[in-house]
């Protein structure tokens, strides 16, 4: 295979050269796919496919140098190295290069450029073509395992990733991504199969902030800090009675004070913050997320396969729409982020006034403002509705929580479509998106189907702290209408889909192909909707 000899050019020059380099008594130690075998062949990118990469010291190499080498597009030469791969059950999936001395990038019509790091993702089967064993030893010459994490949480959302979760390329598809050490970030698309290095130079300004320095002193400031908003104001501790937040502190400020530096302080929060199981806590270090708890969501929506079931398709930023030949509406929202999205839903309502049916499909939507949303799904009811209770922290105790405090949508006059709806939702569904849906059960004519939501609402605000860092701290506890808690348990639908084999994939979405065929069962009406078109905005 023509990628079979791209990469065996690559990994027969390092050989050479680094074989040239070494004493005779010196022998390297390691093979990398060894170390981390793998059973697959090709590429693997379903969302809910993706696997979550470990990393720890153990997994920290030495190199004797690093060469790569894409036709006349890209190239980069490091001496001694230090490598760190992260790595999963089916195999290693990125690493981190940092040079001990130097390195050097060229490019076609540009200075050469010295090395800081370099990013790779790539499939699992090629890491001993990428690092030949003759080059590899155990012994790092440092302990980079601070840099090379913040490195990696910093890039891991550039490519093949779904929630900061691994998706495995095809095995002639990289990602090299190279912070310089002029500054810019230089990203490259490579297909090792054409032998080509594609730049793409949005990521110039993006490079990765080192670690900071950090005294005791300051850590304990900061680390005081945070623990005290939260037992002030996180309103959770109720649904969590097997936390001990004050023992935690206990455990943690110790090691937090130890920390050499602001992300490694950042790392120690986020372990005593992963015990509170919420998806709405967030650490930033540097602008560079920082992870902290997650839990597995499967994806049962292929925005891939919308054009091919429902013919033309509209696609305007996070909102997709389309009217199929017989007459059913289709509007997608890929987030409620955006104050043009509630706009741009009413512009492509205004051309369903003639279908016998819609589907609404959030299934793939995260959130965003719950005020977006609430334009939108006043298009779907004539009354004011209950949609939600929150409750807030209004005492030092953590059971000291506000009533239940009513959210309603209140009826603003829109035109209103009262024809049968299907919702679609599933596990992705979260946050203001959850509270759409909870907007839309205020619609007889409204059926959900689909998979359970995810169950997570914060409504945080956010803590600045030293060291350049961040904090999102969750102020209430949601309550879905029927006043059940919304964490962890989310929204059921009215109509399970159990997707089988390939359900999603190719041109099949499953679940949309179902929601057209109930919705073909209804009749087509004999009018429009009335009213006729309006400004959209007006009420």
């Amino acid at each position: 295979m023509k990628v079979d000899l791209a990469f065996k050019r690559i990994t027969m020059a390092v050989a050479t050269s680094v074989l040239a380099l070494l004493p005779p008594t010196v022998r390297a130690d390691v093979d990398l796919l060894q170390r981390y075998p793998t059973t697959l062949t090709t590429g693997d990118t379903k969302p809910e496919n993706a696997r979550s990469p470990e990393f720890t010291e153990k997994d920290i190499f030495r190199v004797t140098q690093f060469s790569f080498a894409i036709g006349t597009d890209l190239r980069i030469e490091t001496g001694p190295a230090d490598i760190g791969i992260g790595h999963c059950a089916d195999g290693a999936v990125w690493a981190v290069i940092i040079p001990t001395n130097s390195g050097t990038l060229e490019r076609p019509s540009n200075k050469p450029e010295g090395v800081r790091h370099v990013w790779l993702r790539f499939h699992p089967s090629v890491i001993s073509r990428l690092f030949p064993p003759a080059s590899v030893f155990s012994d790092a010459s440092t302990n980079p395992s601070t840099e090379m994490r913040l490195i990696a949480d910093a890039k891991m959302a550039s490519s093949w990733q779904a929630g900061g979760r691994a998706m495995i390329p095809e095995r002639k598809d990289m990602t090299v991504d190279i912070d310089t050490t002029n500054g810019p970030r230089r990203f490259f698309i490579v297909d090792t199969e054409a032998n080509t290095a594609q730049y793409v130079s949005a990521f110039e300004k993006r490079a990765v902030k080192l670690p900071q320095p950090i005294t005791p002193e300051v850590a304990a400031q900061a680390f005081d800090k945070l623990w005290q908003r939260f037992d002030e104001k996180y309103a959770m501790f109720t649904l969590r009675p097997e936390v001990d937040w004050s023992k935690l502190r206990e455990e943690y400020r110790p090691k937090a004070l130890a920390s050499k530096s602001n992300y490694e302080f950042a790392q120690v929060c986020a372990a005593m913050l992963k015990n509170l199981r919420d998806l709405h806590i967030g650490i930033t270090v540097s602008g560079a997320n920082v992870p902290i708890f997650n839990r597995p969501r499967a994806s049962n929506a292929n925005p891939a396969a919308y054009q091919n079931i429902l013919g033309d398709l509209n696609e305007d930023g996070r909102v997709a729409w389309a009217v199929t030949t017989d007459h059913i509406g289709f509007i997608s929202i890929f987030g409620w982020d955006n104050q043009n999205v509630s706009m741009k839903c009413r512009e492509a309502l205004e051309q369903m006034r003639n279908t016998r049916g819609l589907i609404v499909d959030v299934r793939l939507n995260g959130g965003g403002s719950e005020p977006f949303a609430e334009r939108f799904a006043g298009h779907f009811t004539d009354k004011d509705f209950v949609y939600a209770y929150s409750q807030f922290r209004n005492g030092p105790s953590h059971s000291n929580l506000t009533e239940k405090i009513e959210r309603k949508i209140t009826w603003s006059g829109l035109w209103r479509y009262d024809r049968p709806v299907v919702l679609l939702i599933g596990q992705k569904c979260m946050s203001s998106d959850e509270s759409f849906v909870g907007m839309m059960t205020g619609d007889p004519k409204v059926t959900t189907m689909g998979d359970h939501t995810c169950g997570s609402s914060g409504n945080p605000e956010i803590l600045h702290l030293p060291l350049d860092m961040t904090v999102s701290v969750p102020k209430w506890i949601d309550y879905r209408p029927d006043g059940n808690p919304l964490d962890e348990r989310g929204f059921e639908p009215q109509i399970p889909f159990k997707p089988m084999l390939g359900a999603f994939e190719g041109d099949r979405d499953d679940l949309l192909t179902a929601a057209l065929v109930r919705l073909r069962q209804e009749p087509l009406p004999a009018q429009p909707i009335p009213g006729g078109p309006r400004t959209v905005g007006q009420n």
